[in-house]
């Protein structure tokens, strides 16, 4: 997966953004030509997968115009195929608000639709979309969202649906799941996001262990009423990652999915300004400056003033790869749920607890363990019932 921030602009000024609200009112864009020496340098240096994922993100991408990303489209194919050996299977993912589609952008979607898939950012109803996903003047954006993912239901293109969770939609698993069951003939799949920021989201999106069981009876009722859905089948991205997790750990084989869910170099992000990181999809440069002593975060570099090959070959990207190691021994050794957890929570412990091999955090227990408990439980009741 590479991860582009074409710009950080957003017209939305939603409470839980990644983004700090002065960042998202940057205009900037990435330029064309930063994207041609990225894929080249990553091409060059033979580090691209049989598949990959191109995805815009982390701001709003449909600020940019659809010129812009189709000539971006066009040099990054071009680029995949020249030169010997086989190219590589490249999908392009547009992570939106939908709330600036128009019929351009559906005829931009149209003409890329062999090779581009299309996510849309909406928390459900009215009811909990409105209270954290408002413009700069504070209102809400659901009737905005709601327009937008009408229009591309219109013209026949599918989307996926990334919905955050809220203690309201906590308190409402029917209405927050009806209003995507409706759309399940537009939707190729749903997600709800329970956010890794826990101890600061305040009471709509922060809890803490003393929540475990608010969330283990909403993964119960998501469960159940998505099964139960007559005629609407959606697949629940949450359910199924949880479900074929079980089954591939029961199997011969069984992957090292902490491990492989961060592996340097499976995931790498360039921003607009050509900060380079790696381990999670869409890590910015900003989070934990000064851990690493330069005042960079995480971020190995900049495409514009280092190659990609002395960004590799740094002892910063050396030095992340052992605190990454660190907590992933850790918990091999000493949780119970490590041959089931997607990985992820590296960082997460280093803020929670203080250091990298220090277990069990607020988000292992409410994202993982709380979640495969649930969804063991159901497979195993239905499994008992009567045929």
């Amino acid at each position: 997966m590479i991860v582009l921030q074409g710009t950080p602009l957003c017209n939305l000024n939603c409470s839980y953004c990644d983004l700090s609200p002065v960042s998202r009112k940057l205009s900037h864009r990435m330029p064309i030509s930063m994207i041609g020496t990225l894929f080249s340098q990553i091409k060059q240096l033979g580090l691209l997968a049989d598949e990959v994922s191109i995805v815009w993100h982390s701001g709003e991408p449909l600020s940019l115009p659809p010129d812009y990303y189709d000539e971006a489209i066009e040099l990054i194919l071009a680029l995949n195929s020249d030169g010997p050996g086989m190219p590589a299977r490249i999908t392009f993912d547009f992570q939106t608000n939908a709330t600036l589609i128009d019929y351009k952008w559906c005829e931009f979607f149209h003409r890329h639709r062999d090779h581009l898939r299309l996510g849309v950012s909406c928390d459900g109803p009215r009811e909990l979309h409105d209270p954290l996903r408002v413009n700069w003047s504070g209102r809400g954006s659901h009737a905005q969202t709601v327009r937008g993912m009408d229009l591309l239901a219109e013209r026949g293109i599918a989307f996926n649906a990334i919905a955050v969770v809220t203690a309201e939609t906590l308190a409402q698993p029917q209405e927050f799941i009806d209003f995507f069951l409706a759309r399940a003939d537009v939707l190729t799949d749903f997600h709800f996001n329970i956010l890794a920021n826990h101890a600061d989201g305040g009471l709509q999106i922060g809890y803490s262990r003393d929540d475990t069981q608010k969330y283990a009876e909403f993964y119960r009722a998501m469960l159940s009423l998505a099964q139960s859905a007559e005629g609407s089948k959606l697949p629940v991205r949450n359910f199924s990652q949880t479900l074929g997790r079980i089954r591939a750990a029961t199997g011969p084989d069984a992957p090292d999915f902490v491990r492989l869910g961060t592996a340097p170099l499976r995931q790498l992000n360039c921003d607009a300004r050509g900060e380079i990181t790696t381990f999670y999809a869409g890590l910015n440069a900003e989070f934990l400056a000064d851990l690493y002593g330069d005042g960079k975060g995480l971020s190995l570099g900049n495409i514009e003033k280092q190659t990609l090959a002395e960004m590799l070959g740094g002892d910063k990207l050396e030095r992340m790869m052992d605190d990454f190691g660190k907590s992933h021994r850790h918990c091999a050794l000493s949780c119970d749920y490590y041959a089931l957890c997607p990985g992820g929570f590296e960082l997460t412990q280093l803020v929670e607890n203080g250091d990298f091999a220090s277990g069990e955090t607020t988000e292992c227990v409410i994202h993982v363990k709380t979640l495969t408990d649930a969804v063991a439980t159901f497979v195993s009741d239905q499994l008992r019932q009567p045929a």
